[in-house]
């Protein structure tokens, strides 16, 4: 860090050379401008006489601290990635999520939308996202959150779902955490990479309606490898009024996809009561809640986990009270 007293001291034409060297800024070369202008103070002869440091020089000196905390900031939300995410916070999916290959960061609005982590499960995708809001002038708040749509082979995937997002928001730096899992079409492909489009970001201040608060244009491209999880699959279940064609668990949560008779609002009141049953008989309710579409006869569910589901210690879901083996 540069030193004030080491500013105030040099003459004049000292300190124009150092004014002058203005290396290009960007996160890479940071620590290199960091050292080569210490190194360059350090070679200026200091003035074997104390003066009261000038207007010219105070300026200098505020501008250094200002570039300090500017650059402070860009860092903070910029090293580290997901390792230093999951380190700091603990959130629930981190296992699954992967860091981008290249830096995966959109900048709009004076808003900087980051993913440090994503992966693909099924038509499910989960993402961890830092945002903030790198204008200084703290315009980010703890209900906030990035409306994303996502792209496979520039068709659109997204349907929309997704489970509350988990969050943690840092104050200091005006920054956003978030995991967040997203629900894809049905027919979603396993991709090598998915693009991600942001128009808004929304705002839900406590119990009222969402409003945008930003419009803009974030694009950010992420990778997802393939982990080789493969969900459990059930087909052809027949449960009360109600015909399973498909329903698939994995670790991001339950997808049922089938008729009813009750009719659209019939099936509204008979909500489905879901249970996880493991090998040790232990039952345990894991979903935090569900979206998907609901027909005069047909319906389209996802349950989303609130923490990741071990499908191969899984022995059996229970709907309704009735038990479906796992095959």
């Amino acid at each position: 860090m540069l030193s004030k007293n080491l500013v105030s001291k040099l003459p004049e034409e000292q300190l124009d050379e150092l004014l002058a060297y203005t290396p290009d800024f960007s996160d890479k070369n940071l620590e290199n401008i960091k050292r080569l202008s210490l190194e360059k103070m350090n070679t200026m002869e200091s003035p074997t006489k104390r003066r009261r440091p000038s207007m010219r020089k105070l300026a200098a000196m505020i501008a250094a601290a200002v570039l300090i905390l500017v650059t402070s900031t860009a860092i903070f939300a910029t090293s580290g990635g997901l390792e230093q995410f999951l380190t700091r916070f603990n959130p629930n999916f981190g296992e699954f999520a992967i860091a981008p290959i290249n830096p995966a960061y959109a900048i709009d609005q004076g808003i900087r939308i980051e993913v440090v982590g994503a992966q693909q499960i099924d038509n499910v995708l989960l993402l961890y996202t830092i945002m903030q809001d790198i204008s200084g002038e703290n315009r980010i708040t703890r209900h906030m959150w990035p409306d994303i749509e996502f792209y496979v082979d520039g068709e659109i995937m997204s349907t929309g779902g997704g489970s509350g997002s988990w969050g943690h928001f840092d104050r200091a730096t005006n920054t956003r955490y978030s995991e967040r899992l997203l629900l894809g079409r049905d027919d979603m492909p396993k991709a090598d990479t998915i693009e991600l489009v942001i128009n808004h970001i929304i705002c839900t201040e406590h119990s009222g309606p969402m409003i945008r608060a930003f419009e803009g244009e974030w694009i950010i491209t992420v990778n997802a490898s393939d982990l080789g999880i493969q969900p459990i699959v059930w087909t052809d279940v027949p449960i009360g009024n109600m015909y399973i064609e498909q329903m698939s668990l994995s670790p991001f949560g339950l997808q049922i996809t089938g008729s009813h008779s009750y009719g659209a609002w019939g099936f509204r009141s008979h909500l489905l009561d879901i249970s996880v049953e493991f090998e040790n008989r232990w039952l345990n309710t894991r979903f935090s809640g569900m979206s998907g579409g609901i027909g005069e006869n047909d319906f389209t569910l996802f349950s989303f986990a609130n923490a990741p589901i071990d499908i191969d210690k899984v022995s059996a879901i229970i709907i309704n009270g009735e038990r479906i083996v796992a095959p």
